[in-house]
């Protein structure tokens, strides 16, 4: 104030301004000084002006400033911009500051035209984004541009969200947000990536186990085509007689176009389970014959080391919708496991099945060999560990990935006498049968 009073003083010159005052009770209060010069016929006389208490307008000017000040804050810290704008006349009425950095500009740099922040966006993408804000216009309505990208002057390119409300006011008029959603497109990429390797490494794990699986597929063939050759040699005795005997020759015929089918339906229930690139394809699955086809094709290798599987299955067991070759897998890493955990002592592998009050089917696969090891029990189905010298930690891994994909839960418990059973369960579609 003193500075302002001699200023005034020396120069003839009036002053608006608010200054602090203090009451001889200590209150605090903000006052308002004008003040004008008082010159007749050239002469200075002095100065007349007014004070008032402005208390109550400069605090809420304050919390008016603070609240622009959190705003500004949270804006910038969720990468979200606020603007009003008539598109029809370019006539931009509120821009924040993090508008602004969502282009790329400061906002130190003052007033910048509406065509510079349209200049941003991508030019593979302008021509949609215009066309999207030029309908909303003529038809006064809202709009949603849920992606678009924006370059930035430094190289770097940011992938926008613009939401629009038109306002009651003139038309081209709107008031909106602008997002920035380029981690989330990131992220969305980054899970897109995350799942095809794990569709890679589902793909290996099915690979590796068909390695095992060899001569168990050898058996499963062998066993048609022998009977074909069978069947081919006595219909070759019979169209040999003089005269043929048609009758037997056609009966051989037919069992050899039956022991083909029988060899042809082996390969086609494996051709998709080690096939890559298939995508998943839901399907009323019947769940006995999955876990029929897995019987038949573990039962060689079950035989090997002395193991008889058996099946305690719900008579009413219902189908599920499913993706038919992922529950192969399921089956097949959990039958495995069991097989392996009794390779050395044989035993009895069980499948069981019951449908719970909450309309899901649950199957139990249960062994009777070295059980769960009790340090890592809860570790069994992470990624990469694993208790076989040979394992790669990727067989329960994955299981619990496809059980989880349809909605279900996997989980393991030691059982009270040998070994441990594996359960999951699956989702009852409404109207199911079995």
């Amino acid at each position: 104030m003193a500075e302002t009073i001699k200023r005034m003083q020396e120069e003839h010159r009036g002053f608006d301004q608010i200054e602090r005052i203090v009451r001889p009770d200590g209150q605090l209060r903000y006052v308002r000084a004008v003040a004008v010069p008082v010159v007749e016929q050239g002469v200075f006389k002095g100065f007349v002006g007014t004070t008032m208490d402005v208390t109550d307008q400069e605090l809420l000017t304050q919390e008016l400033r603070r609240e622009k000040a959190y705003l500004a804050e949270a804006q910038s810290l969720t990468h979200i911009g606020s603007w009003a704008t008539n598109f029809h006349t370019k006539q931009m009425f509120h821009l924040s500051d993090e508008v602004y950095r969502l282009h790329g500009f400061e906002p130190n740099q003052g007033h910048i035209a509406l065509e510079r922040f349209w200049d941003t966006i991508h030019p593979e993408d302008e021509p949609a984004v215009r066309e999207t804000l030029e309908n909303a216009i003529r038809m006064r309505a809202d709009y949603d541009i849920p992606e678009f990208r924006v370059c930035h002057p430094d190289g770097s390119v940011r992938f926008l969200r613009t939401i629009g409300h038109h306002t009651s006011g003139e038309m081209g008029e709107y008031l909106g947000i602008t997002m920035d959603i380029t981690e989330r497109k990131r992220a969305e990429e980054e899970r897109e990536r995350l799942r095809q390797l794990e569709a890679d490494l589902a793909h290996i794990n099915r690979v590796n186990m068909m390695g095992e699986l060899a001569a168990a597929l050898a058996h499963e063939i062998k066993q048609p085509i022998a009977a074909s050759i069978t069947s081919a040699s006595a219909c070759l005795r019979w169209l040999a007689h003089a005269p043929p005997d048609m009758e037997r020759a056609r009966a051989a015929a037919t069992r050899i176009e039956q022991e083909g089918n029988r060899a042809a339906d082996v390969i086609d229930h494996l051709r998709s389970f080690y096939k890559k690139g298939t995508p998943p394809e839901r399907e009323m699955v019947d769940v006995k014959c999955v876990i029929q086809e897995m019987t038949i094709l573990l039962r060689t290798e079950a035989i090997r080391s002395s193991i008889t599987i058996y099946s305690e299955l719900d008579a009413n067991m219902p189908n599920i919708m499913a993706d038919r070759v992922q529950l192969q897998q399921v089956f097949m890493n959990l039958m495995l496991n069991a097989i392996e955990a009794m390779k050395e002592t044989g035993g009895k592998l069980t499948i069981r099945s019951r449908l719970n009050s909450e309309r899901q089917l649950t199957i139990s696969i249960s062994d009777t060999g070295v059980g769960l090891p009790a340090e890592s029990t809860e570790r069994i189905f992470d990624a990469f560990h694993t208790t076989k010298p040979q394992g790669t930690g990727m067989g329960l891994a994955i299981t619990r990935s496809i059980v989880e994909s349809h909605g279900g839960r996997v989980w393991a418990t030691s059982n009270q006498g040998r070994g441990a059973t594996f359960h999951f369960t699956l989702p009852v579609e409404t109207g199911a049968h079995a």
